[in-house]
């Protein structure tokens, strides 16, 4: 089993030091993905807590996987009706 990676990423002024499974270039993208998204947030609500920011940020990221989860699933199901009825042709 391979050793964790250890990374240091920057969130909205915050450093962390991260470690995982996951490659470093991969850990500077998500982090830097959560940051650009806290700081469009807090361009919107300048008043709002860090804290209360990250949480807002952590369910807006939720709410977009659910969404793709779901238009994935519409997807899936769509796809498998297709081959079904193919298959009875």
């Amino acid at each position: 089993m391979a050793d964790p990676v250890r990374t240091t990423v920057t969130i909205y002024g915050e450093e962390y030091q991260l470690k995982g499974d996951l490659p470093e270039d991969v850990v500077q993208a998500l982090a830097h993905h959560v940051d650009n998204r806290m700081r469009i947030l807090a361009s919107k609500s300048p008043r709002v807590s860090p804290t209360r920011l990250a949480v807002l940020t952590a369910l807006n990221l939720t709410e977009e996987l659910f969404r793709v989860q779901a238009e994935r699933d519409e997807l899936v199901q769509t796809m498998q009706q297709k081959w079904r009825r193919r298959d009875v042709k």
